[in-house]
């Protein structure tokens, strides 16, 4: 076994995390209610403060490790047995240590649900008034996996791209009323308004549908560009649990361009045309055309669970709590193996469980602390986002939020320590704090004020909490199945738990809490050894899913870049680069570790019973 756990020990420690599992609940309930802001001040006062050494044991973070990234549990994705048995090892890891239980009625464990796959509902459909054409669910439309599902009854109007760009002088909702209207838009955005050739942030399809919200929208259809997809192809339906507040319809221009004509319009490429051609917006109501819909789907959830352990506070803000979390789960097991995610994120999983201990033996703390695991995070911060949502303790009374997400490669490949810390311009004395602490501790850092970056600060951020990231950067095993144990600096992470006991201390203990500030930019996530050379981008999506058939399958070829200028298509098997074979994301960063943008590759993809060789302009990730 790859950790180096003997069966029989690892037989001992999943019996030991199950029993966990379900007595910790029953235990719960008989130590304390659900808490509120008289649970947070249940902690005696002492008469002196005294302050427990703050020295993390590497050994006991291996362990830890050891454990949560072993292959019994099978990558630790969100609702599978093997994540339960990490749940409850980390509710017996605190309870262990003396914490509260902290979640709902009086247990350790937060449980919401997850959606994980489904199919458009029997109910869903589309009609027009007086259009003898039967419009067919999966051949003319698919709703998009982020809709509402309901009812929507409305006249059409077309509103171009479904843009507003005040900085290009843009508008497409300029002059037109579309409240209580089905409002038709082209997918994407013109190409003046991305220069660069990447899209903007105008361009996706949470943008378009929150404005058309706001405007007063039932109900979004988008059509496919001309630019795009040339074969109009209807996008998969894979909901994951995010809706953006509005049904929203994927149509084929076919269909799109049965309602302009219906209307006395031209068709979706000449509109198009025009917009381009002045640079200026083309909406109009579809005069007569009245569009009757339902939008229905049959999903598979799952039960997810975040793991919350309570530390009273005893001093005169105890009423509010700083909390310290990461998340736990993983990807699971793809194509027969396993993605045990020891540095992504058992690493900071550790870290919260040791923190907890080391907290638990301070005499004295002025707040309360909160202990998280969050699940679900894999998916788009689930676990995270449904606390914010869903707090156990108001987000008015939480000071800050520290997180720490793959802390376990401060020493990377030999070239040095580096550590990022980010979101330090959304407390006011966050700056202050880091860099003090950090030199009494002899850690360089990376700053950067940003919160707004792919991990669980991030919700409680949105949510208006100063919040702080821990992080030493992507390497070649993120998101592989060589992300194990043995490959875990212990030592680095123990120095970096040592800076965030520090920080966290601070605040628990300051007098005032740091005072929120929006930083609305997005934060710099570091990839490789010192950054090392441009990352370049051939332009896909790999399919995630892939059940292994050899080569490394593409899902969806992002519009304008050097794989679809090239003409590849998803559905495509990339067998080969520059003649070197290929099964994943790590042979393709080692293939072309010393390539600049602007570089062309010849990418061999098998498609349907033909094999073909493709010319590919790389282009810069930034």
């Amino acid at each position: 076994m790859r950790n180096g756990l003997k069966l029989r020990r690892w037989a001992v420690l999943a019996a030991t995390a199950s029993m966990v599992a379900f007595t910790v609940p029953a235990l719960a309930k008989t130590r304390t209610p659900k808490h509120d802001s008289r649970t947070l001040n249940r902690a005696p006062r002492p008469k002196s403060i005294a302050v427990a050494s703050h020295h993390v044991d590497p050994r006991r973070l291996r362990a830890h490790v050891a454990l949560l990234a072993n292959d019994e549990l099978g990558g630790r994705g969100t609702g599978s047995h093997g994540i339960d048995l990490a749940a409850g090892y980390i509710a017996g890891q605190f309870a262990s240590a003396g914490l509260l239980p902290g979640g709902p009625n009086g247990t350790y464990f937060q449980d919401f649900d997850v959606v994980v796959g489904g199919t458009p509902g029997k109910k869903t459909s589309l009609r027009v008034d007086g259009l003898e054409k039967t419009i067919v669910v999966d051949k003319d439309f698919r709703p998009f996996d982020f809709s509402t599902t309901g009812a929507f009854d409305g006249e059409l109007a077309f509103v171009g791209y479904g843009i507003t760009a005040p900085d290009e002088n843009y508008d497409d909702y300029a002059g037109l009323d579309v409240e209580g209207k089905v409002a038709l838009m082209i997918r994407r955005e013109p190409e003046f308004l991305s220069p660069d050739g990447g899209p903007s942030r105008h361009a996706t399809f949470e943008s378009k549908i929150k404005l058309a919200s706001k405007h007063g929208a039932i109900a979004v259809l988008i059509a496919n560009d001309t630019r795009g997809d040339r074969e109009d192809r209807l996008r998969l339906f894979r909901p994951r649990g995010v809706v953006y507040g509005l049904p929203a319809v994927h149509v084929k221009k076919e269909l799109a361009n049965i309602l302009l004509h219906r209307s006395g319009r031209p068709a979706i490429e000449k509109l198009q045309a025009q917009i381009e051609g002045k640079k200026k917006p083309i909406s109009f109501m579809l005069t007569g055309v009245t569009m009757h819909g339902i939008i229905d789907a049959e999903l598979e959830t799952v039960v997810a669970r975040n793991v919350i352990g309570l530390l009273p506070g005893n001093g005169p803000a105890s009423d509010h709590c700083v909390v310290i979390g990461g998340h736990y789960d993983h990807l699971g097991t793809r194509g027969g193996e396993v993605y045990n995610g020891a540095d992504d994120n058992a690493s900071g999983t550790a870290g919260v469980i040791e923190l907890a201990r080391q907290f638990a033996r301070v005499s004295y703390r002025n707040r309360s602390m909160l202990f998280m695991s969050f699940s679900g995070e894999e998916m788009g911060l689930l676990g995270s986002r449904y606390y914010v949502a869903h707090p156990t303790v108001a987000l008015e009374k939480i000071s800050a939020m520290l997180n720490m997400d793959m802390i376990g490669k401060l020493k990377q490949n030999g070239n040095g320590k580096r550590l990022i810390v980010q979101g330090l311009g959304t407390g006011s004395s966050f700056k202050r704090i880091v860099e003090k602490n950090a030199a009494a501790a002899s850690l360089t850092f990376e700053p950067d004020d940003s919160a707004r970056g792919p991990s669980d600060h991030a919700s409680f951020y949105e949510g208006g909490i100063p919040s702080l990231f821990f992080f030493t950067g992507v390497h070649e095993d993120y998101h592989q199945p060589g992300d194990d144990t043995e490959k875990v600096d212990f030592d680095g992470a123990a120095h970096i738990l040592e800076l965030v006991y520090s920080v966290a201390n601070d605040l628990v203990n300051a007098e005032a809490p740091p005072v929120f500030a929006k930083v609305d930019k997005r934060a710099v996530i570091r990839r490789g050894p010192g950054g090392g050379p441009p990352r370049v981008v051939m332009g896909i999506m790999p399919d995630m899913e892939d059940s292994g058939q050899g080569g490394w399958r593409v899902a969806e070829v992002f519009p304008q870049s050097g794989a679809a200028k090239a003409g590849m298509k998803s559905g495509d098997r990339i067998l080969k680069i520059d003649g070197k074979k290929i099964s994943g994301f790590r042979d393709y960063r080692k293939i072309t570790k010393d390539k600049k943008p602007g570089d062309v590759i010849v990418v061999t993809v098998r498609r349907g019973d033909r094999q073909l060789d493709l010319s590919v302009e790389l282009g810069s990730a930034g």
